[in-house]
């Protein structure tokens, strides 16, 4: 039986399981082209639909991963803000008009749109509430059993943080915090005082930044803006911070006068923008782990399961892994609102169907792939002078490559679901070199020089690097690197001594766990430096996309499958051998 989830907000998604394992799942934005792509996700769901090799008369159940006509609290919370501010109301305002009338609305139509677009069919279309699809999206792959599960995110239909238990095939709502308390929205208003943009994802940013700065300003973020609240979880003023009004950069005097005025976009990054980024860092962490403390007296598991947009803070997991009392940890590696459209599917599957579980995901590879044969036509077609090889040749040549301080963009398999580039759609480097951040952040990527760069690792050498085991196929956690182990690898250590790991299992990404041996084998090194494939756009998704990024930017070469391309050998006449 096939299911088919969807989201449909920003980060638009689809995702195809049958009978409760992947087919296909993918983002809307790598079709599109378009960094978190909102709206209707019909590229997505035609990819799953041609993965599976079916139409969609074949497609059982939909699930959405929202519930459309729940408004009541929303609306509530805009009349309260009028008593606080004129701005504040009309910035809520604005904004939710827009919503209900072309988001929220609209999903509405989707049956009928989704008939229109595939073709007539009788599927029963399902509206599931947004946070229990986060939590469907990690407790029912998790493999537990049992387990609690944490759901944060900026918010659903009104709720931001969701408490829950998994058992089996159900997941019981423990508690839940509403609008207007939103770890999610209180980290987005910080990510634009700081000059950055929400809108396109930008609260990496403060995470990065925040390692170089100290908590200067904990007390006041701790005390007059994000407070613990006993059992009651937390309490966010929007008097001080406001979500709505940060989205057109509009600050509180209070803030204002304690922080200065907010940074321009673009403008100098001082040392007084760093500490207010470690401030924010850290409050957002000791609020998680209050949150987590309550969670674990609540429902007495020591497995937890993260999902939503707050659980990409890597830095925040590592100390979830390291300062709470739980034991083993699954970490949604979609885990914002794209993640929703697995956890929609399985929802149905397992709470309304009430079918048993079987799956565990191991893996991210979910996306479109291209055979060594449509690479090499794209590669004809292009121009490009490259070499066809075989892996005995190719995994030695890259490395070599590597070592010698190229930078390849590496191209292979089923592109990554997720944010998070695996080791299928990468670019990758060489970790020794100091110069390696500095020469991918400001001449490939195009982005700030603070953005860290993270080690993609034989899963056997965790242990060395870290001082202990370590098991993260999803790059999710941030850890302290061993003292001893830094000087060796400064292109993947952060400037705090932590690092963001990878662990590649040979059985699982086999070509890539061979490229990172044959590395080692050449430099004592068990690990690459790898980033997304991509220059201020969605991740790359085909042959294509990858050939236009290799001919607008500054790396040295690039591997399509069997095929590899050498900027140093190209010349006016395309070949190929």
């Amino acid at each position: 039986m096939y299911i088919l989830g969807l989201t449909t907000l920003g980060d638009s998604a689809a995702t195809l399981i049958e009978n409760g394992e992947i087919v296909a799942a993918a983002e809307e934005e790598r079709f599109s082209r378009r960094k978190h792509h909102s709206g209707f996700s019909d590229n997505a769901m035609q990819y799953c639909l041609d993965e599976a090799g079916i139409r969609i008369t074949a497609v059982a159940h939909i699930g959405l991963y929202w519930k459309p006509w729940v408004l009541r609290h929303k609306a509530v919370q805009a009349l309260k803000s009028a008593v606080i501010s004129r701005d504040m109301f009309k910035a809520r305002v604005d904004r939710g008009v827009a919503q209900v009338g072309e988001s929220y609305l609209g999903m509405l139509r989707h049956p009928r749109r989704i008939r229109e677009h595939f073709g007539d069919s009788d599927f029963k279309f399902h509206f599931l509430e947004h946070h229990q699809c986060h939590a469907a999206s990690a407790f029912f792959v998790s493999g537990f059993e049992q387990a609690a599960i944490m759901t944060w995110d900026g918010t659903g239909e009104d709720t931001t943080t969701l408490f829950s238990h998994g058992d089996d095939r159900n997941i019981r709502i423990v508690r839940r915090i509403k609008l207007p308390h939103s770890l999610g929205q209180f980290y987005s208003a910080v990510t634009n005082y700081l000059g950055f943009d929400m809108f396109e994802g930008d609260e990496w940013k403060v995470m990065g930044l925040a390692a170089y700065g100290k908590p200067e300003y904990y007390d006041f973020f701790a005390k007059r803006v994000l407070k613990v609240n006993g059992h009651q979880g937390f309490r966010l003023d929007i008097r001080v911070l406001d979500h709505h009004l940060a989205k057109y950069y509009q600050f509180s005097e209070e803030l204002t006068k304690t922080l200065g005025p907010p940074r321009a976009k673009g403008g100098e990054l001082l040392e007084k923008h760093w500490n207010i980024a470690a401030s924010a860092q850290k409050v957002l962490e000791d609020t998680a782990l209050h949150l987590l403390s309550e969670l674990y007296e609540e429902t007495g598991s020591e497995n937890l399961c993260l999902a939503g947009g707050v659980a990409f803070n890597s830095v925040m997991n590592g100390r979830i892994m390291t300062k709470t009392p739980f034991k083993q940890f699954f970490i949604q590696p979609a885990a914002g609102d794209a993640g929703c459209s697995l956890g929609a599917a399985l929802l149905v599957l397992h709470r309304r169907l009430q079918q048993p579980r079987k799956f565990r995901m191991e893996h991210a590879y979910y996306g479109p792939g291209f055979s060594s044969e449509e690479c090499a036509t794209a590669l004809r077609a292009s121009g490009l002078k490259f070499h066809t090889l075989t892996d005995e040749q190719m995994l030695p040549k890259v490395a070599a490559l590597l070592a010698d301080g190229a930078i390849v963009g590496w191209f292979q398999g089923r592109m990554e679901f997720g944010p998070r580039a695996l080791g299928n759609r990468s670019f990758l480097a060489d970790p020794r070199r100091a110069d390696m951040r500095e020469l991918l952040n400001e001449k490939v990527k195009l982005r700030e020089w603070f953005r860290p760069l993270a080690p993609s690792m034989l899963e056997e050498a965790a242990g060395d690097l870290f001082g202990h085991e370590h098991y993260d196929p999803f790059m999710i956690t941030v850890l302290n690197v061993l003292e001893e182990k830094r000087a060796s690898i400064p292109a993947v250590v952060h400037v705090d001594g932590s690092a963001r790991p990878q662990t590649v299992n040979r059985d699982l990404n086999p070509r890539y766990w061979k490229l990172i041996r044959e590395f080692e084998k050449l430099t004592g090194v068990p690990l690459l430096l790898n980033t997304s494939f991509n220059i201020q756009e969605p991740i790359v998704l085909s042959p294509q996309d990858a050939i236009k990024t290799f001919s607008r930017a500054s790396f040295e070469a690039l591997v399509l499958e069997n095929h590899l391309v050498v900027r140093s050998e190209q010349s006016q006449t395309a070949t190929s051998s």
